[in-house]
């Protein structure tokens, strides 16, 4: 039987091969189908007859690659085959026979910064002449970033990991990876100012020397000189009004230094490695800032503790500070009083609370001790923002008394598309205030920044300074930025009634960049009042080079 079935299993193959040979030899008679979309028949690809290899079926529809070539040759020698060309010709690639530009042209026209603003937008773009000045401070082709002085470690960038002998305490304690870097400014500066009769015009200079040892990444020792400029003076100035002469504030006794560091970090070999402390300290003079400067804007001797990543309910943080200051607090009462405080600030809903209790001792002024509460809330809709503030002083018998401050501070955002003046967006501000009769801040300087549209620069008082009485005010402006923020112009007009007088300002600040490391800055005020004691004008220029 089983011979039986392997003979019909071999008569029934030979049957189906004998049927399907003459189908597969007349396939070829017939024109191969169109292509999808094409009604004329494809065009024959010439094919020499001598190429075609000895076995396989014929291709006589053309349509198919030609068959490879019989090689005479060894297998040993590498022969590169001629690649097929095919007889359509470029003429569907007419850009191929366009010549390439010049090297030169092709940077000039693609290489520049201007390539990364948004669309539409032409201010940066290149000259016909390639020598032409721009109007923007492009950075030149052979431009190295700046880079302070460093030791130990590089500035930036990652370094492989290196095995220190230093590491904190305890054992497996965290290694030190030392860095030291060494940076500052110089700033040389002219005024001419005028308060009332009395006017103020020099020359001066100030120079910042800052000194930074980090340790790790959250452990670093910081020292900052001013050696022309002794406390908050501003610098050494000769000055040209009555009594004209040289004013020399140079000092060599450093004017900030302290140590920061993370609890957790410095007491690793004791302590969990994966628990989560968040608890931070810094000790020394320092400078420390509540309530966007308002409650307080001084350089403390002291130590503050702040514990972080504080979660309750459905707030995303809470942030913890305890204050102490021995000494230099610099209040109305006693420039050397002591200071004792906390402030607490809350993420809640995307609105951020700052609520803060200092008390402030002064043991050389009795019956003045202080107490300051205070209160703010921030909130972001979209470009807008907005700052409700509500600061309270208590105390204060032999002196003024007490005192509140309530601020709205608000600004927006906007955006401009066709750049007018090359100025691609601007921040419009409006601050609202009013302070009581004992109002006075806990350390540092008062509320000037909301009177008048400049900071009040230290080596003269270019804004009306700090004064008691009852007053409010308001100030309304608007920062434009230009040049991709290579240029910044701020006009402000402004508002108060300090102790029942009126005054109206303008203000003008402006600020360019100048260099690689340098910038010009120009403010420019001019007060009106009945007082003429309150009646201000003046312009303070300086240039700064950092280093």
């Amino acid at each position: 039987m089983t011979k039986l079935r392997r003979a019909m299993a071999s008569a029934w193959c030979a049957l189906v091969f004998t049927c399907v040979s003459p189908l597969s030899a007349d396939e070829g008679i017939f024109a191969p189908p169109p292509l999808p979309g094409q009604t004329d028949p494809p065009p024959q690809l010439p094919v020499d007859k001598h190429q075609l290899v000895k076995f396989g079926r014929p291709n006589p529809a053309g349509i198919l690659p030609p068959p490879l070539e019989t090689l005479q040759k060894s297998f040993d020698e590498p022969v590169l085959l001629p690649p097929t060309k095919s007889d359509f010709g470029d003429q569907n690639r007419p850009w191929k026979d366009e010549p390439l530009p010049p090297l030169d042209e092709e940077l000039w026209q693609h290489g520049g910064s201007y390539i990364y603003t948004a669309e539409g937008d032409r201010l940066g773009w290149p000259d016909d002449d390639a020598h032409a000045q721009d109007s923007l401070l492009r950075l030149p082709e052979d431009y190295v970033d700046p880079e302070p002085l460093t030791l130990f470690a590089q500035f930036e960038g990652e370094e492989p990991i290196k095995n220190s002998i230093f590491h904190w305490f305890g054992p497996g304690a965290y290694d030190w990876e030392p860095r030291f870097v060494g940076y500052g400014a110089y700033q040389a500066s002219a005024i001419a100012y005028k308060q009332g009769n009395t006017r103020s015009d020099g020359l001066g200079h100030q120079l910042l020397l800052e000194l930074d040892l980090r340790l790790t990444g959250t452990e670093r020792f910081h020292v900052q000189f001013r050696p022309l400029g002794e406390g908050n003076t501003g610098g050494s100035y000769y000055r040209f009004s009555d009594p004209a002469g040289y004013i020399d504030n140079s000092t060599g006794v450093p004017q900030r230094f302290w140590f920061e560091g993370e609890l957790h970090s410095i007491f690793s070999g004791f302590l969990d490695p994966f628990a989560v402390r968040d608890v931070h300290m810094v000790a020394g003079k320092f400078p420390f800032q509540l309530h966007n400067q308002l409650l307080m804007n001084d350089e403390i001797l002291g130590l503050a503790v702040n514990k972080n990543t504080i979660f309750l309910g459905n707030t995303s943080n809470i942030n913890v500070q305890g204050i102490y200051a021995a000494s230099d607090v610099d209040n109305v009462a006693d420039a050397n009083s002591a200071m004792y405080g906390t402030n607490i600030s809350i993420d809640y809903k995307r609105v951020f609370y700052e609520a803060s209790y200092l008390y402030v001792n002064t043991p050389d002024a009795p019956g003045r001790d202080q107490h300051f509460a205070a209160i703010s809330r921030t909130q972001f809709h979209g470009k807008f923002n907005y700052a409700g503030r509500a600061l309270f002083k208590f105390g204060d018998e032999a002196g003024t008394g007490s005192g509140e401050l309530f601020v709205l501070e608000t600004n927006y955002t906007h955006h401009m598309p066709a750049h007018p003046l090359g100025i691609e967006f601007g921040v419009a501000y409006c601050n609202l205030f009013y302070s009581s009769e004992g109002w006075n801040s806990a350390a540092g300087g008062n509320f000037n920044r909301l009177r008048s549209a400049f900071d009040v620069n230290p080596l003269v008082a270019i804004s009306s300074g700090t004064q008691l009485g009852e007053t409010y005010g308001a100030s309304l402006g608007m920062q434009f930025f230009r040049h991709h923020e290579d240029e910044s112009i701020a006009p402000e007009i402004a508002f108060q009634s300090p102790g029942g007088d009126l005054v109206y300002g303008l203000g003008l600040r402006y600020q360019r960049k100048t260099g690689k490391r340098t910038f010009l800055e120009v403010l420019g005020l001019w007060n009106i009042s009945d007082n003429e004691a309150l009646r201000r004008d003046g312009v303070f220029v300086s240039e700064t080079i950092l280093f």
